[in-house]
């Protein structure tokens, strides 16, 4: 079993109308203005029978605007019902919104999402503040034993649309506020996985989980056999962060991985199936 647990979506009409949209939200402006890769939940559930992916977690990309946030939203809960519980929605918060951005989230978890991100502390105009802004989503979360998935940034290497400012000093302090939730971090949590190394820094992360989402784009293939030593297959999950990298590129890599069999089954799959509560299908036809 395969789960790509990092997967980005958007409906139809944003995709054929992106200068409309991109003056409404400006995440959306920023990550796309120069272009870029798209794509919907069609697409998506293509690369995936292409792939023999079982099943993918689609999110939001911390949106700015709180009406776009919840159109999209409604499209990843859509997408769910569509694909027969292929496609498992983890939809999109909008904290910085005060009272409509929790009742928003109240609404989702409602209807059937199963976590809240992707989450992007500086596109969202959060960066440097206390997170205490986040509590109730928490709780929420709490209730149903759902993840967070936050933007990670890497402090050095290049400069990208979204990279943002959310390094590893930043995401300290998010796990520090609220160390007993589950939260994975995207991108390989901007490279904080390697202070796990560090005792105090494992002891504060034990409930903290790491993507893959971008990998060929950020790190050489050497990341997951360094993650290993790091912090074991038990806090990987294997993310695309489709449509920007293809699904099969990041199953080739890997798969060219020297992983054991149960390492590799816990990175594919099994810790996705934990962190996210994603049902077993029996079987999927299209």
């Amino acid at each position: 079993m395969i789960i790509d647990s990092h997967t980005h979506i958007l409906p139809p009409d944003v995709i054929s109308n992106m200068p409309k949209f991109m003056s409404q939200d400006r995440t959306l402006h920023n990550l796309f203005q120069n272009g870029g890769k798209l794509g919907t939940a069609d697409s998506l559930l293509d690369s995936m029978d292409e792939n023999n992916i079982d099943s993918s977690i689609v999110m939001g990309m911390g949106w700015a605007d709180h009406s776009f946030n919840s159109y999209v939203n409604d499209y990843l809960m859509e997408s769910q019902l569509s694909s027969g519980g292929r496609l498992v929605p983890v939809t999109g918060i909008t904290p910085q919104h005060g009272d409509t951005g929790i009742y928003e989230a109240e609404r989702c978890i409602s209807a059937g999402s199963h976590g809240f991100g992707e989450l992007h502390v500086s596109e969202q105009g959060m960066s440097g503040k206390s997170f205490d802004f986040l509590e109730p989503y928490m709780n929420m979360l709490t209730a149903e034993n759902f993840p967070l998935v936050v933007h990670s940034s890497e402090p050095v290497g290049h400069q990208y649309p979204g990279k943002g400012r959310t390094n590893p000093q930043e995401l300290e302090k998010l796990i520090h506020r609220f160390p007993h939730m589950k939260i994975v971090l995207a991108h390989w949590g901007g490279g904080i996985l390697f202070y796990e190394l560090m005792r105090e820094v494992s002891d504060l992360m034990s409930n903290v989980f790491y993507d893959t989402a971008a990998t060929p784009l950020l790190y050489k293939n050497e990341i997951f056999n360094t993650s290993l030593n790091a912090v074991g297959a038990r806090k990987i999950l294997f993310g695309s962060d489709y449509p920007l990298i293809d699904q099969k590129n990041i199953l080739k890599i890997l798969n060219s991985q020297l992983l054991s069999p149960g390492d590799k089954s816990s990175i594919s799959s099994e810790n996705a199936e934990k962190v996210f509560k994603v049902k077993r299908l029996q079987q999927y036809c299209r």
